[in-house]
């Protein structure tokens, strides 16, 4: 053990070499009590009065990473010195800390910059991007049409039907280069992996639009324009929108509903196919009630039969495709569903249903044939 004296007081030298001092055995040779009596102090007192004074270190004690020995300013950190062997220190800790950020900062710039090379043109934007930014500047934009703000920051179903969808529309305007990772965006956003590789939380950033504010303005009026609401009603692209946003409302109340009952399903092509199937025939209301019944059924299937959980949530897309048969082969007139109130109408299925074709949410009670006849 190596003792450092802070001071040039003699008195306080002497009260912090009594304190320190050790026999032949290792042990120390004072007391606290017998250090208090010499010196005229309160025992109470001793400790934190040398801890300011001196300080003992070790050669075998020491961080594991720059190999600086720990200082110990009193016994009781002494005591307990085995604790930190070999353990890295908090200068070595802060210091990969901060490298780690500085990383990260460098990524997210290098994204911004090479976003920022490749400007959009708002003449030869597709009507996917078009809907896609006019939902995300709705549903989480600020108030002067510059940020995006970060999805996580909102409740479910803001911007899309479902979380998955959600990310799906950020990678779009991203790809698109409509959306500019802000420099501020939470460091906790970026995921750094073995090889240089890192990732990104989506949800967790904020982004610029990449668009001024006369730009997003001409974009929402195109929409309120009946002409251009017209052309963009014809447009395969915008089926194929329409359709997409029904799907996804179908597996977002899918996931809740089998939450409700303490099931899991990650839902994969098989289960897009059957509900995709539900929605040429039904709306998505009526689809609800297939997917509530096919769920029932596979939380009594759990409760009577010796099966597991996972078993019983597979059951449900072959529950929910049988539901659909026996209503179409007996022609029954399945009954409407109501929204589920944690799965509001979100952002997306506003602008194309409510602003493009001109419904109160009539992407939930109609079919997309009778919308577009």
């Amino acid at each position: 053990m190596q003792l450092e004296i802070l001071t040039d007081d003699e008195q306080n030298a002497r009260i912090c070499a009594d304190y320190w001092r050790q026999t032949e055995e290792g042990e120390f040779a004072f007391k606290i009590r017998e250090i208090a009596s010499t010196h005229g102090m309160k025992p109470h007192v001793v400790s934190k009065y040398v801890e300011q004074y001196a300080f003992v270190w070790r050669e075998d004690i020491c961080c594991g990473r720059c190999k600086q020995p720990y200082r110990f300013g009193t016994r009781s950190q002494y005591q307990e010195r085995r604790w930190l062997q070999n353990r890295v220190c908090k200068a070595c800790m802060d210091a990969e800390r901060q490298a780690i950020a500085d990383k990260k900062r460098d990524l997210i710039l290098k994204m911004r910059q090479s976003a920022e090379n490749n400007m959009p043109d708002l003449k030869t934007l597709g009507l996917t991007s078009k809907i896609y930014l006019l939902a995300a500047i709705q549903a989480l934009g600020d108030e002067n049409f510059s940020i995006i703000e970060p999805l996580d920051d909102y409740p479910a179903c803001t911007l899309s039907p479902d979380f998955v969808y959600d990310h799906k529309v950020l990678r779009h305007l991203i790809d698109d280069h409509l959306l500019l990772i802000c420099l501020d965006t939470r460091l906790e956003a970026v995921e750094l992996q073995e090889d240089d590789r890192f990732s990104i939380d989506l949800g967790e950033c904020a982004f610029n639009i990449a668009l001024d504010a006369d730009q997003i303005t001409a974009l929402i009026n195109e929409f309120f324009d009946e002409e251009t609401a017209q052309s963009f009603r014809q447009a395969p692209e915008f089926i194929t929108l329409c359709k997409e946003v029904q799907l996804n409302e179908c597996l977002g109340f899918l996931k809740v509903i089998l939450e409700d009952h303490q099931l899991y399903l990650s839902p994969g092509e098989k289960t897009r196919q059957v509900l995709s199937q539900c929605l040429e025939k039904f709306s998505v209301a009526q689809v609800y009630n297939f997917i509530w019944r096919a769920a029932k059924d596979a939380a009594a299937y759990y409760m009577r039969s010796s099966i597991s959980k996972r078993q019983a949530a597979n059951s449900v897309v072959g529950n929910i495709s049988r539901n659909m048969e026996r209503a179409l082969a007996n022609g029954w007139d399945v009954k409407l569903f109501n929204r589920n109130y944690n799965l509001p109408q979100s952002s997306l299925s506003r602008i194309i249903f409510n602003v493009v074709l001109g419904t109160d949410d009539g992407g939930f009670e109609k079919t997309l044939h009778e919308l577009i006849a």
